[in-house]
């Protein structure tokens, strides 16, 4: 399970997942925070993007924690 931990701010120790967005039903992964943003269907490719240092999309819906784009070396489990 690929999970990242926030680590500065007012929600510093909650535990981000990665997202998948409404309008699409699919994970995105991004170069730049800006974009262009790859659509992924299948959770099982966003290894092989990290692994070529794309960002990915994560956020925690019970803690109220919108998605941002996290780089693959604070991701852990996707190794």
């Amino acid at each position: 399970m690929m999970f990242a931990i926030v680590r500065r701010g007012k929600k510093a120790g909650i535990p981000l997942y990665p997202h998948r967005f409404e309008e699409d039903e699919r994970f995105h992964v991004s170069l730049t925070r800006e974009g262009p943003f790859i659509p992924l269907f299948d959770d099982r490719d966003i290894p092989d993007y990290l692994a070529n240092g794309y960002s990915l999309a994560m956020s925690n819906g019970t803690e109220k924690y919108g998605p941002t784009f996290i780089r693959p070396s604070s991701i852990r489990g996707w190794e």
